[in-house]
């Protein structure tokens, strides 16, 4: 984005855009505490329509001591910064623009949250404009306009994948909503995620082909006083208001009972293992302790 724009225009582009590009994960902070508060505020208000302005600001007051131009400042971290939020939307982890009047969480399901095919081609602009110092700025929209066509045909099959996905799940007793996930480097093909009255599955598909074999296929649990009590361990509760496609188990162990809450968008059938909370409650369903984690063996 700073090759972009005329070499002159503002002294201090490119690390202002670097900066811009990343500042809005500054909410890792969250993390210092414990895992429960860093899902909690992870893609939260610096990455909304509000936060993204105000960090701008803030970013360009500060960078305005290098660059004695504080409007031209702005628009670099205004628009490097944007790119942040966007492409957060467009993976299946998701985006909650409207915080803090609205904590709803939107999904684009076009790009695995590590793409190597973008990255590639902005590394390859980089390293040309490198190269051919004469042409930096050609190769720099060369490389952002390659950017997007590639996004869009991944938008593209992401809906072909969504079609193919209605077409099975029209068929389906019981059927309450869906989603695609697309994989890190086969774009053709995508995960469809099913849920129904009573469970959640998983199943391959191919954009073009339609869907193939079921994946894995899990119980989803419904409601209960053991639940519920697990529901009240902050590991559980921040997991239940973040998961997209939400699974209950509910285990009888010695001292009382096992409580493990997972998003099943995350669920590994090779390695059996999810983000997930497990907590542990007593006779008398006090917490006695709890965890989350990402990779956690689902027992």
């Amino acid at each position: 984005i700073a090759r972009s724009a005329p070499d002159r225009w503002v002294p201090c582009a490119t690390v202002t855009a670097a900066i811009a590009a990343n500042l809005p994960d500054i909410d890792f902070l969250a993390e210092l505490g414990n895992m429960p508060g860093y899902l909690e505020h992870h893609r939260g208000i610096t990455h909304t329509f509000i936060g993204v302005p105000l960090l701008s600001l803030a970013l360009a007051s500060f960078m305005y001591f290098f660059t004695g131009s504080f409007w031209r400042t702005f628009t670099i971290a205004l628009t490097a910064m944007a790119t942040h939020p966007l492409l957060d939307y467009a993976n299946t982890y998701g985006l909650r623009p409207f915080l803090p009047f609205d904590g709803t969480w939107y999904y684009g399901d076009a790009l695995f949250i590590i793409d190597p095919y973008f990255d590639v081609i902005l590394l390859a602009g980089i390293l040309a404009g490198q190269y051919f110092k004469s042409s930096m700025r050609t190769i720099t929209w060369v490389s952002l306009a390659l950017v997007m066509v590639y996004i869009g045909l991944r938008v593209e099959l992401r809906n072909h994948a969504r079609t193919q996905l209605a077409s099975f799940t029209a068929r389906l007793p019981g059927f309450q909503r869906s989603a695609v996930m697309p994989r890190m480097l086969d774009p053709s093909t995508w995960d469809g995620i099913v849920e129904t009255t009573d469970e959640i599955r998983k199943v391959s598909i191919n954009a073009l082909d339609g869907v193939g074999m079921e994946l894995a296929r899990m119980p989803k649990g419904h409601p209960t006083n053991i639940s519920e009590a697990a529901a009240t361990a902050q590991s559980a509760s921040v997991l239940l208001g973040f998961a997209r496609f939400p699974v209950i188990r509910v285990e009888g162990i010695q001292s009382g009972y096992r409580v493990t809450v997972l998003d099943f968008r995350f669920y590994r059938e090779d390695t059996n293992s999810s983000f997930a909370a497990e907590v542990i409650l007593d006779n008398s369903l006090h917490v006695v302790r709890e965890s989350l984690a990402f990779d956690k063996i689902i027992k």
